[in-house]
């Protein structure tokens, strides 16, 4: 028994060692997140850069590329480098394919002197050798061909794959990214430019979106606090002369009997109110429009949502990806340590709550819509701070001031109800024209996660504007039988 068991420990021992020095001699393939190998990062990294087709400059849609990626990180799927510059090599060899399926978009610029047009793959395709006249031979790249990329289709060795095809599987964000109209029909584009998100008119006005800078122009804001005080000043005279005049009847008297200069106070009652209307229905529909504002734009878990849905998250991931791609192609070591995709995603997305409560000195993607949203926030806030206030505060005074100008209270919920009917029909009218006019159908906006998380967001405010409306609806309708209540039972 001991002879056998030392025999088995010598068998044990002698396979570890094996298996040990099998790991150590055979070289390795160097694994990017787990899903996708360094090879495989180079073919999502050439697939995210651009290519260049008949004098023109193009790009993968982003939607496209997450598809890539979702592929590449499958369990069934691990390429080997061969399989991996065969794909490039049909990918490069196949642009007009790519345009003429919809995976490809225009990007503006001249091939001839883009020198990074489809040059942006991690690796050189190996079977590119130099022939007896010093030129390169066998599969080209887009720039090896002075910017112009075949049309042709390479046909691939089998078990490979077609990087066309692994982008073509129908996603509901593919079928979304349907409506987007031309660059050349639309009445604006927006994109990602320097670090900015700019928009451009037909007019070829540039609009720039800075993360940092201030986004609402401090005319905006002065506006917005001018009205609001003058609102206010209004109101606050027209409750001077109703206190002065002795016009305010906080306690009814007991006695119906009219007082000495009845007549004289019904009359400024009267212009008083109808004025007061007018600025308390200017304020509601200033809280209305705040409040929708502030809703539709920054709630916070609806901006992790529209991010999600819009594939943002796959997309950063693509160029993460990629990025460590470069770096690996560059120096042939990772300076850091790959995160899978639901590290990256977790990472990211905890940052990105950070910037949008806030927080400054917090690393993030360039392509993150969150800087942008906060800095809307800050504007808008400074805005609200002063604005906001100011009209809540008119509001409030309007209606103590209308309720109690009278012994008939019902006049003042009369007009407190036209005051509100008045911002429900302005809410309803902005919902009426964002749900069927839809002016956002008519903006081109790249990249696609950017356009899908703007549609989504845009959808959002629509829900929430409709909501808005339907509550000012019916606490109008709610006054107004407020108000019959009342009036009937002061005529009895």
């Amino acid at each position: 028994m001991f002879g056998i068991s030392k025999r088995s420990k010598l068998k044990s021992l002698l396979i570890i060692v094996i298996a040990v020095l099998s790991c150590v001699m055979i070289p390795g393939k160097v694994v990017f997140a787990g899903d996708i190998n360094s090879d495989e990062a180079g073919l999502i990294a050439a697939a995210s850069g651009t290519f260049s087709y008949d004098g023109k400059t193009y790009r993968a849609g982003s939607a496209y590329i997450n598809s890539l990626t979702s592929y590449l990180s499958g369990d069934d799927v691990d390429l080997t480098a061969e399989q991996c510059q065969s794909a490039m090599a049909q990918m490069y060899g196949s642009v007009a394919e790519g345009i003429e399926r919809g995976y490809l978009y225009e990007v503006g610029g001249d091939s001839s002197t883009d020198k990074k047009a489809g040059s942006e793959s991690a690796y050189e395709d190996p079977d590119d050798e130099e022939d007896t006249d010093g030129k390169k031979s066998g599969s080209k790249t887009t720039t090896e061909k002075n910017g112009e990329a075949s049309d042709g289709n390479t046909e691939l060795p089998s078990g490979d794959i077609d990087v066309w095809d692994s982008m073509s599987n129908q996603t509901e964000a593919k079928n979304k990214l349907q409506n987007r109209p031309e660059q050349e029909e639309a009445n604006a584009s927006v994109k990602f430019e320097d670090g900015d998100i700019v928009v451009t008119t037909k007019d070829n006005e540039k609009i720039n979106l800075s993360k940092k800078e201030q986004l609402i122009p401090d005319s905006v804001i002065y506006t917005v606090d001018a009205v609001a005080i003058v609102a206010i000043v209004i109101t606050i005279i027209c409750s001077v002369i109703l206190l002065v005049t002795k016009c305010m009847v906080f306690i009814k008297p007991k006695s119906r009997r009219a007082r000495p200069g009845h007549t004289r106070r019904r009359k400024i009652r009267r212009y008083t109110r109808n004025i007061m209307t007018i600025t308390t229905a200017l304020s509601f529909i200033a809280i209305v429009v705040m409040v929708g504002i502030y809703i539709s734009i920054f709630n916070k878990d609806t901006i992790m949502q529209n991010m999600q849905s819009s594939g943002y998250f796959r997309y950063a991931y693509s160029e993460y990806i990629s990025q460590m791609a470069e770096q690996y192609k560059d120096t042939n070591t990772i300076p850091e340590e790959i995160s899978s995709y639901e590290d990256f995603l977790f990472n990211v997305k905890q940052n990105s709550i950070k910037i949008l409560d806030g927080e400054t000195d917090v690393r993030i993607p360039e392509s993150n819509v969150s800087p942008y949203i906060t800095n809307v926030k800050k504007s808008y806030m400074k805005a609200f701070s002063v604005g906001g206030i100011i009209f809540i505060i008119n509001g409030i005074i309007g209606i103590v001031f209308m309720i109690f100008m009278d012994q008939r209270r019902e006049r003042g919920v009369k007009h407190i109800a036209f005051a509100e009917l008045s911002a429900s029909a302005v809410a309803v009218a902005i919902t009426i024209y964002m749900a069927f006019i839809k002016p956002y159908l008519h903006l081109y906006i790249e990249p696609d996660y950017l356009y899908l998380f703007i549609m989504e967001c845009i959808l959002w405010s629509v829900k929430v504007m409709t909501s808005i409306s339907a509550f000012a609806v019916v606490l109008a309708m709610l006054l107004i039988g407020i108000y019959n209540s009342m009036r009937n039972k002061s005529d009895s």
